[in-house]
């Protein structure tokens, strides 16, 4: 993802800078309490967090909130490190189940977090509680709803492809113009992570929406999957039809914030929600969500899940804070108040949810009919998966991989779990 971890996937571009958030109060007094918050987000100014930790200094003028942003290719290494020295912040970005470094049972089973308590754990759904929850402890709370497939420019005046043939040909045609489809990040495992497992979604998902569970349960094997091979092929090709920007094998997040700001590449796989930040600094440029191309004869399909969590590391000495502070998240217009400037949907419930006048709008008709599971890293149970899936794309780019090769790496990488 993304992750993109498949995480903030997930993110797009990292930031490296510690910020600390102060209170609007005018007082000079030090505030009485402190609370330290580590994630990973594409760009501080915008961070929904920093609209969460201002949002929450001004209801407790007492707490000051310090937030320190780490890039995101780095994250999953840093905030992992920070964990095992004891030393991570008193809250921390996660994200849920145990497909990932920093997903919340692996994390947990290492004994490194302190379990949430109170009003807290209500903001679990019920379907998702198997990602949170182990025994009668709970290692985390989820953020929101993320829609995972990819962003597009829908203002640049190019129609985004449907199938697989106009995919091709939309690629040919703008890249004969120096303009790629997608901008990739190519040299970074958690984008092409992300970027294969969104285009897999109308490949794998669609047909065969309990893949995963079926998977886990050794019932089918990508290898013995078309709609993973096809998924594999398919980068291939669109690396020939110029589907992705020059060098973008080597190339890092820096070139999706490049690509898409300066309409050298319209599109690009990230999640959902950063469209919203990433479209603050585009002007006039409206950034939507769009399912991936389908195969010419195969239907659209999409994921959305909680994909982030907060979580509390078990050697904070700020645990009591940093629970309160979830509390406070789990009122239900906190929560929809970072949901709105995150771009992303309230974990309230996505139930009744208009979509059809937001980033969204091209995917709504999608979730209104239910064409769509969970982001696949949140429920796969070996986190060495998606990094062996990020890494293999890359390497089938380059051209030190092939596709019999990944297929059969992904079995043996899973089954070792």
């Amino acid at each position: 993802m993304a992750h993109l971890t498949p995480v903030r996937l997930l993110s797009v571009v990292g930031v490296s800078a510690t910020l600390v958030l102060v209170s609007g109060c005018s007082s000079p007094e030090p505030a009485a309490e402190s609370l330290d918050f580590s994630f990973s987000y594409p760009s501080t100014d915008n961070s929904p967090y920093e609209a969460l930790a201002n949002r929450y200094m001004e209801a407790n003028p007492d707490v000051e909130v310090t937030l320190n942003p780490v890039p995101s290719e780095n994250y999953d290494t840093v905030l992992n490190t920070q964990l095992q020295a004891g030393n991570a912040s008193d809250l921390i970005m996660a994200v849920p189940g145990s497909g990932s470094p920093i997903a919340l049972l692996s994390l947990a089973d290492a004994d490194l977090l302190a379990p949430v308590e109170g009003s807290s754990e209500d903001l679990i759904p019920e379907a998702s509680a198997a990602l949170f929850v182990t025994g009668d402890q709970t290692w985390g709370v989820p953020t929101d709803i993320s829609i995972t497939g990819t962003i597009f420019n829908s203002s640049a005046g190019v129609d985004y492809p449907q199938d697989t043939s106009e995919l091709l040909a939309t690629c040919k045609s703008l890249a004969a113009d120096n303009v790629a489809l997608f901008a990739l990040a190519g040299s970074i495992p958690i984008n092409t992570g992300l970027a294969a497992i969104s285009m897999a979604a109308p490949r794998v998902y669609a047909e065969n929406p309990d893949w995963d569970a079926q998977r886990d349960a050794g019932d089918v094997s990508f290898a013995d999957t078309p709609g993973w091979r096809d998924t594999f092929q398919l980068g291939l090709d669109m690396q020939a039809a110029g589907c992705f920007q020059p060098g973008a094998e080597g190339s890092g997040f820096d070139s999706i914030v490049t690509g898409l700001g300066q309409g050298t590449a319209l599109g690009a796989f990230i999640p959902g929600g950063a469209a919203t930040d990433l479209a603050a600094g585009m002007g006039d440029q409206k950034l939507v969500v769009e399912s991936f191309p389908a195969p010419d004869d195969g239907d659209p399909f999409i994921f959305a899940s909680s994909d982030y969590a907060l979580a509390i590391p078990k050697a904070s000495t700020g645990q009591s804070g940093a629970q309160a502070f979830l509390d406070w998240f789990a009122e239900p217009e906190n929560a929809e108040a970072y949901a709105q400037s995150a771009g992303t949907i309230p974990i309230t419930g996505i139930d009744g949810v208009d979509l059809s006048d937001s980033t969204y709008s091209p995917v709504a008709d999608l979730i209104d009919s239910e064409q769509f599971v969970p982001f696949p890293v949140t429920v796969w149970t070996n986190q060495n998966v998606f990094l062996t899936l990020g890494s293999g794309v890359q390497a089938l780019l380059t051209g030190q991989q092939t596709v019999d090769g990944l297929l059969e790496e992904l079995d043996t990488v899973w089954d070792e779990q």
